[in-house]
Parts: C-alpha cells; structure tokens; sequence
C-alpha cells in the first residue's frame, strides 16, 4: 500500500547532521547521541501526510512510500531550515541584555531566541538564524502504519500541537470532548491559537459533529496529607 498525501500515518524518525543525530523518535538513539529529554516523548509521531507537519522535504517525500520499509533521504538546507541569512545577524546593544552574555551563548532578546555570534564595542552580534540554518540534513524513517480511528488521529494531532496525550472522546455523534490538563493555559502560552487549531482539524476528521468541547478539570488539593507530612519535614529541618 504506497501512502497518499492527507493520510493518518504512524513515523519513526531519526535527523542527523554529519551523522550526529539531533532529532529522533527512538529514546535509546537519543540517550546515545546526548539528546535524551526527561520530559519529552518518544515512540513513533501520528503525522498527516502533506499537512506540512515535518519539513518540507520529509513531508514531500513521504507520499507514495510502503509501510514497514526503512527510507534514507538528504534534505538540502532550504527545504529543511532554510538557508542563512545575513539580515538575520543583528547588533543589540550591550544594555538589551540583563546579564552580560558569553561568546555561543543562546539567548532571548527583543521576543526572538538567537545565538551571540560576536561582539563589536558596545554591541553584541546575535544570529537569529536557526542553529541548521543552511545545512543539509539526513533523514532515516520507518512508516509504521497508517491510523484510521478518528479519536487517534486527534490525539496525535494534539500531542504534534502541544507535546502532550490528552484524552478525545467521539462518543457523541455531534461533538467531540477533549480533556486537557489543568492550568494549560499557563503552560502553553499560545493556548487560544492551539484550541482554534485543534478545532478545525476536529471538523475536518468528524465532518458530522457540531462542537469541539474542551474539558478542564481542576483536582482538589489534599491539604489533609500535606498537614500530616509537616510535623515530619519540620523534626528533619531540625
């Protein structure tokens, strides 16, 4: 079964650049190239094929692919970050930043995050690039399946979003439920756009239903426990 473009499909995927990883699906290829995130999650990514999803060489190479074969591509530099520009090379001046900042350090100045590149007197050289800005990367990635139910493809769609598995509910022919974590507006500072974004790809799975309902539930805190485990840590800070 080749893959067409608009399909549901289940992608492992590992990028590398001069054959150092620096992005992956897989946990142990990350943990072996010194990328591992405690709090990211790792497996294979539920992606729509020619959603614009990947980069755009991934995505377009995508269709017409089998399930279950391993594919390597290179993806040249404009069809993956893009290429460097010039114009992206700023001098900030020396009273932007908070703290004195160090050669190659990353840093967020003007809303933007930029890398210091190099000082000139007073000012201080940002590069606003990308850091794979006008490299080619390599791509190794593996088709696992393609997904049909509607719940997953949502689901998937929510975690590509926001990096978290929330709960979607279709059991109601004319809306579909989303749980989502408590105080997620403060963990995403973009939320509003998120939930706008989540919607229209509800529609477009369940063309049947009338509302995308978001469900946010607020757990009651154990005082009770939290009493109890004072007397304890206060003899300890004794």
């Amino acid at each position: 079964m080749a893959i067409e473009n608009g399909t549901y499909i289940k992608l492992s995927y590992t990028g590398s650049v001069n054959g150092v990883p620096f992005d992956t699906t897989d946990a142990e290829v990350a943990k072996t190239a010194g990328i591992f995130r405690e709090n990211a999650m790792y497996g294979p990514s539920i992606v729509k094929v020619g959603a614009g999803h990947l980069l755009p060489g991934v995505d377009e190479d995508l269709a017409g692919k089998e399930i279950g074969k391993e594919y390597t591509l290179v993806v040249p530099a404009e069809k993956a970050f893009g290429e460097h520009k010039k114009e992206e090379l700023k001098a900030i001046d020396k009273k932007a930043f908070e703290k004195k900042p160090e050669l190659f350090e990353r840093v967020k100045i003007e809303g933007r995050d930029g890398v210091v590149v190099n000082k000139v007197g007073s000012r201080y050289i940002v590069d606003f690039n990308h850091p794979l800005a006008g490299q080619d990367v390599a791509y190794v990635y593996t088709i696992e399946g393609v997904v049909e139910d509607g719940t997953e493809q949502l689901a998937g769609m929510i975690k590509l979003l926001t990096g978290r598995d929330m709960k979607v509910s279709a059991e109601d022919k004319t809306f579909v439920s989303i749980e989502i974590p408590a105080m997620m507006a403060m963990y995403n500072q973009n939320w509003l756009m998120t939930q706008y974004m989540v919607s229209q790809e509800a529609f477009l799975i369940f063309p049947e239903i009338e509302n995308v309902k978001f469900i946010e539930s607020f757990p009651r805190p154990n005082y009770k426990a939290e009493e109890e485990s004072a007397p304890a840590e206060e003899q300890a800070a004794e």
